[in-house]
């Protein structure tokens, strides 16, 4: 039962997720990112940031990160200036502002500071507010949670400054800069870079590490600049700058090693490298695109003439063979589009195929697709015509659709409910089976054991624990406290006692396997568990004690046949996921209907939960069966209510040992013993009935339960266990290298991702 709430609450919750998932892009792209980058006097800089999202949205996550916390110590050899030691971190972030501009205004990276709406920072909101964000601190960045939903038409832009960001070496100065970060999560249209030194300096140099697509240049003596287009999501680009040291008089991180020269035999090596690699990409895509093109010239057609197209487009303009290219996938026109045709002809007949059996809405979308492809506008005009006329007989066919399924879900809950309800009707008379509010006696002379499965219809460590106290009650087990520690011993008193086979596997596990010389030490038990060897057999003992009660309670013909119940269980198994395709069926391809389907998604959960609910809640008790448990649920409320009757309605004080040990499995121990003390005053007269209680019920049920646990958690544990460079550093393409991910990286990026899903949707 426990299992059934946990997943439906888990299926609640994800659809709940769902219902209001929606709260961040669900175009994962960003239309542009530019950053103005200041190099100040002190070594630190000042990074303003402006980002133009794409899609639906509530705002947006940004992750800076100032120290790489996995750089190695810089020592001052050639290999440290690659840009992976710790002398290129920075030391923290301060001054944070965060803003926005209006996509109206906003037209160049030079709109960048032309703040319109400065934001406040709050310690958390809710999706859908504006004008605040939320920031979380790390020793090596800073998170941005910024609230900036996308009908605000807003460029949202953050401001910072980094200290320390400057390296100052006996001769030169550098910035080496990771300017996206390795976890910036969508892929970027527009990338643009602006760097303003602090002072002239006509010797200053720049390299850009990252796809081969980006271009560096220097603007002037005090202005660099860097670009690129379509950068992948999770790729770092980064900018070395390397200029005159005197221009930051004030930075104070200082290297006691000449620079220049590392710098330079590096920076040269990483181009000549990312050179050799653009050339080689160069003759790659251009062979790519002569075979293309000689497969469209022997088999013309639309697919291949499209993709002959786009390789071609692809190659630089410097290309000598792109014209040539050009030239001869324009002479293959005409015979594509006769392709065409026939192509649009043998669509449509496949569409037609046995009354439209196979007409979906993807496929008519991929017909639309192919008719908009064509060169022939007649002949595009004319199928744009036919496909108008199909796409009404495909919502006419998913409107029959709809009310055939709709239909027989109606049905299928509707008989389902009826049987739910007489299942509940059932559950219900049988808890009063027996017409009086109490039981005083005891209404039979079964085990506890016997009696948990009569009532749950399967065994527990309670019934092993109200074992061990029904075998103390009838005096085959004894027990003694040890003053000093409170530590509690059983003793066997009777070892010619023969018991049930369920008492004969608790007796083993107590003076056999735990114990030794008939003595258990309660103590003893609780830590049986903790080898691995013994939690495996004490967890084969438990499972034994539940397989013998289950024979011991048969023999009792309390039960009959589950066969209803279990077919019950099944069709509403089946039920639940039919209902779910059918939202499929019924919804797809209709727009404006997402919360409709997943307020139906989350309806039928509910629905067939409590269907499944109700199935397990009859257990297919015999009249027998359903006699004997509404009696002993009259006991129980007669034990509950035993502070309410007279001194001299209360039964034999001799008994109450007894009624202890049914409580305990009956679920009511606690209540009960409470009550009884209320009618103790002279423990002489009790003999030992209440130190019983409180020593032995209440000791032995929860050190057991103790030692179980933690033998079942001891046996689980163990058995689980059982990219290239710019060209010289005076302006020029973009370098690989620099921003290299390390290993760890990886898992770091799957947590971030799962965290930026939840927030952007």
């Amino acid at each position: 039962m426990k299992k059934i709430k946990i997943i439906l609450i888990f299926i609640i919750e994800l659809l709940i997720v769902s219902l209001t998932n929606n709260v961040f892009a669900d175009d994962e792209t960003t239309k542009l990112l530019y950053q103005d980058i200041t190099i100040n006097e002190d070594g630190s800089i000042t990074v303003k940031e402006a980002a133009w999202l794409n899609g639906e949205y509530n705002g947006r996550l940004r992750e800076i990160d100032f120290k790489n916390t996995y750089a190695t110590t810089f020592t001052g050899i050639y290999s440290n200036f690659a840009g992976n030691t710790d002398i290129y971190n920075g030391t923290g972030m301060k001054d944070i502002k965060v803003y926005d501009i209006s996509q109206e205004n906003f037209n160049s990276i030079d709109d960048i500071g032309n703040i319109e709406t400065i934001y406040e920072e709050v310690n958390s909101a809710s999706n859908g507010k504006y004008g605040v964000y939320e920031l979380t601190e790390g020793s090596s960045g800073t998170d941005f949670k910024i609230y900036c939903p996308n009908d605000k038409n807003k460029v949202i832009c953050i401001e910072y400054t980094i200290s320390d960001a400057v390296v100052v070496h006996n001769d030169v100065a550098e910035l080496y800069w990771n300017v996206l970060g390795e976890y910036f999560e969508e892929d970027i249209q527009d990338f643009k870079v602006l760097i303003h030194l602090p002072g002239d300096d006509n010797d200053v140099r720049i390299w850009t590490h990252g796809p081969l697509t980006g271009r560096n240049e220097i603007l002037d003596s005090k202005t660099l600049y860097f670009e690129d287009t379509n950068v992948d999501n999770y790729t770092p680009e980064t900018v070395r700058v390397m200029f005159n040291k005197d221009i930051v008089p004030l930075a104070t991180k200082k290297s006691n090693v000449d620079g220049r020269e590392n710098i330079l035999k590096y920076e040269e090596m990483m181009a000549d490298t990312a050179n050799r690699d653009r050339e080689s990409k160069k003759l790659e895509l251009e062979n790519e695109a002569s075979e293309a093109v000689l497969d469209l010239e022997e088999n013309p057609s639309m697919y291949n003439y499209n993709y002959a197209l786009e390789l071609v487009n692809e190659l630089d303009e410097t290309s000598e063979e792109k014209q040539n290219f050009l030239d001869r996938i324009e002479n293959t026109k005409d015979l594509v589009n006769e392709d065409w045709k026939e192509d649009l002809k043998y669509s449509l007949e496949s569409l037609k195929d046995n009354n439209y059996m196979f007409l979906t809405r993807s496929r008519l979308d991929d017909f639309k697709e192919e008719i908009e492809e064509g060169f022939d506008e007649e002949t595009k005009q004319k199928y744009l015509d036919i496909y108008e006329k199909l796409e009404e007989i495909l919502e006419a066919k998913q409107a029959r659709t709809r009310t055939i399924l709709t239909t027989i879900v109606v049905i299928t809950n509707t008989v389902l409910g009826v049987i739910a309800i007489y299942i509940l009707i059932k559950i219900i008379n049988e808890k009063h089976k027996f017409k009086g509010r109490y039981y005083r006696e005891f209404p039979s002379d079964d085990n506890p054991n016997v009696l948990e499965y009569l009532m749950k219809r399967k065994s527990s460590n309670i019934g092993f624990s109200a074992t061990i106290l029904n075998l103390i009650n009838k005096k085959v087990i004894s027990y003694e406290k040890n003053p000093n520690n409170e530590d509690i011993v059983l003793i066997r008193k009777n070892e010619n006692y023969t018991g049930t086979s369920a008492e004969a596997v608790v007796l083993d596990v107590l003076f056999n396997m735990v114990g030794k010389e008939n003595r258990c030490n309660l103590k003893d038990l609780r830590n049986y568990g903790e080898s691995t060897t013994r939690a495996k057999r004490l967890i084969g003992k438990i499972d034994e004690f539940k397989k013998v009660t289950k024979e011991e309670t048969g023999w009792k013909e309390y039960f009959k046949e589950n066969t209803a119940s279990i077919v019950f269980k099944i069709f509403v198994i089946i039920n639940y996921v039919f209902s779910m395709c059918m939202a499929f069926g019924v919804f797809y391809g209709l727009s404006g209907y997402g919360i409709q389907v997943l307020l139906y998604l989350l309806g039928v959960t509910i629905i067939n939960s409590i269907y499944f609910i109700i199935g397990v809640k009859d257990k297919n008790r015999t009249l027998k069966g359903k006699e004997e448990y509404s009696k002993w649920l009259a006991h129980k409320r007669f034990l509950k209510d035993f502070s309410n009757f007279d001194e001299k309605d209360l039964p034999e004080i001799t008994l109450w040992e007894k009624y202890l040990v049914t409580a305990t499995v009956l679920g009511c121990a606690d209540k009960v013993e409470k009550k009884m003390k209320m009618y103790i005053t002279d423990t002489s007269n009790i003999d030992t009935n209440l130190l019983i209680y409180q020593s032995i019920n209440l000791g032995i049920t929860r050190e057991l339960n103790k030692s179980v646990r933690t033998a079942i958690s001891n046996s689980t544990s163990s058995i689980s266990s059982s990219s290239y460079s710019s060209g010289g550093g005076f302006g020029g393409g973009s370098s690989g290298g620099g921003g290299r991910r390390r290993p760890e990286a990886a898992v770091e990026v799957v947590s971030r991702i799962l965290k930026i899903k939840k927030y952007r949707g």
